[in-house]
């Protein structure tokens, strides 16, 4: 089995992880109690110690063979080729700096990563435009690397549907945003997560939305 295969195989396991991720967020449009009760579903299985192991392999096997790919790939002239590696690069970056945070934060921290978790980062000048931009790359690329895959393995696409993925993508990155942005409901972050943020991020000179 060579670097391509167990790049798709983990594909599929995180691919499956980051789109009910994005899926319970958008319950935020909603209200915070929904995307309550659907975080307290999702995370019953990736919140198991050997649920975790295997979500942390996954990431962590999908970076190295995604780095092998990287070396065919950048080669190529093709503009899906291009989009694929660039998408691949950030979403390398993301994952290890989001993954790593979150798990320092429930583990070492104390700190549930919930909505209010979220919700902070998006709740606080000036990180929150930050963030905002770092979120949205972050959702945007996903879709945007799956539009790629979905081009190479359908040879018959004419690019259409490639790219009303990746527009869904960046419309999916807006709405999250929107929803944990305040707009919707007043967000009131409690007392430790804000504590955690200024401590991480004081030096900014943080303030309420």
């Amino acid at each position: 089995m060579n670097a391509k295969h167990i790049h798709r195989m983990t594909a599929g396991l995180l691919g499956l992880f980051i789109l009910t991720h994005l899926g319970v967020h958008l319950t935020a449009l909603i209200s915070k109690e929904a995307h309550f009760k659907a975080l307290d579903i999702v995370q019953v299985p990736y919140r198991h110690p050997v649920g975790e192991t295997i979500l942390i392999l996954a990431i962590l096997t999908q970076i190295f063979t995604g780095f092998k790919r990287l070396k065919i790939k950048r080669k190529s002239k093709d503009k899906w080729a291009r989009a694929q590696v660039l998408s691949g690069i950030y979403l390398v970056f993301f994952l290890l700096l989001h993954s790593s945070a979150a798990l320092y934060t429930h583990h070492i921290f104390g700190i549930d990563t919930d909505f209010y978790w979220a919700a902070g980062s998006m709740h606080f000048s000036p990180i929150k435009y930050g963030f905002a931009i770092y979120y949205f790359l972050a959702v945007t690329a996903v879709f945007v690397h799956l539009a790629a895959a979905l081009h190479f393995g359908w040879k018959g696409s004419s690019g259409r549907l490639e790219k009303t993925i990746s527009i869904t993508g960046a419309l999916v990155a807006g709405l999250i945003i929107f929803a944990f942005w305040g707009v919707l409901y007043d967000i009131t972050i409690p007392a430790d997560t804000a504590a955690y943020y200024e401590k991480y991020f004081g030096i900014f000179g943080l303030g309420g939305s």
